[in-house]
């Protein structure tokens, strides 16, 4: 196959295989007339001297500042930063507006958040096809410990380093002990450290964990009766009993009629409290990850409910609201 035979878009697709860094590169012609780019191209030439090299589209507009200004600064972006990407990646857009930034040593701008900056001198520009190749010398850098962005197969990733699986083992049966390796040890210890504050909500609430159990499937699929309830619970240890329910409803935590039984305006209230509750909680937790570990742990999390899941009722159907 010759190159005027491989298709523009089968060509992309497949460059698509190799994961690249996000960057974005700036320079400046005047000092109030910034520009910036996102590029993908980014590469190393040499260490000694420090050489770097990038490239941009015969047809970007800003191929002219590029080509007179003389230096240019690239930043290769923190896995946070996919909005000053898809920013610099627009034409015609004011890019630097709400971006802190600052002017570098030689005059293009320097982002105030970055993984990593190299500040350059151009010192070649190359001919590249639909392409201009720019090479320059690094005068000045700086790294900080942050996870790269990545772009692989048209959308964007996270590089963070593996983790390997410890080679001992995890459960020693022979000495009656396993260690904190064990992966359903983690699992239950994450469920139990977690569910914390619902079980001292319900508590305050005059609740047994049961009881705050059973109004949150009365709630998510009312009208409900006695039996489908209980079987929803079965394999919690936390079904309630007909005794249970019939008190539950003395109580005016629960209300009966012929269709179900459903919520009082009070078992709604405590339970719409307690969610509201859990997802501060949950938000204040996530800070702590970034979107990929987060992303990871859900889809983690939904295949081992998946496949321990599969003779056990759903307890809390996925599109349900609050009845």
């Amino acid at each position: 196959m010759t190159a005027s035979a491989i298709d523009p878009q089968v060509f992309r697709s497949a460059l698509g295989s190799f994961a690249t860094g996000v960057t974005v590169v700036t320079t400046a012609l005047s000092a109030d007339e910034p520009i910036g780019v996102t590029a993908s191209s980014f590469n190393s030439v040499s260490l000694e001297p420090p050489l770097v090299l990038w490239s941009l589209a015969k047809k970007s507009a800003s191929l002219d500042a590029f080509t007179k200004s003389g230096h240019f600064a690239v930043h290769i972006l923190s896995c946070e930063q996919e909005n000053i990407s898809n920013r610099f990646a627009r034409s015609g857009a004011d890019k630097f507006a709400g971006t802190r930034w600052s002017k570098g040593q030689l005059g293009s701008p320097v982002l105030a958040d970055y993984a990593a900056k190299f500040e350059c001198r151009t010192v070649h520009q190359y001919e590249g096809g639909d392409h201009i190749i720019f090479v320059g010398e690094v005068l000045d850098l700086d790294q900080r410990d942050m996870a790269p962005l990545v772009f692989h197969a048209g959308k964007y990733a996270e590089a963070r380093p593996r983790r390997l699986l410890p080679e001992e083992p995890s459960v020693l049966p022979d000495e009656g002990r396993f260690t904190e390796d064990f992966f359903l040890y983690l699992l239950s210890r994450a469920h139990f450290q977690t569910s914390h504050l619902v079980r001292r909500m319900a508590e305050q609430a005059g609740l047994t964990f049961s009881e705050y159990l059973t109004i949150t499937v009365v709630g998510m699929n009312a009208p409900i009766n006695e039996e489908d309830l209980v079987a929803r619970l079965s394999h919690t240890g936390q079904a309630p009993s007909m005794n249970n329910l019939n008190e539950m409803t003395e109580h005016g935590v629960l209300t009966k009629s012929k269709d179900g039984l459903r919520l009082t305006e009070r078992s709604r209230e405590i339970f719409i409290d307690v969610l509201s509750e859990t997802k501060a909680y949950e938000d204040d937790l996530l800070d702590n990850f970034s979107p990929g570990e987060i992303a990871e742990a859900k889809h983690l999390l939904k295949r081992i409910i998946e496949l321990t899941g599969r003779d056990l009722p759903e307890i809390w159907p996925s599109k349900s609201g609050i009845a």
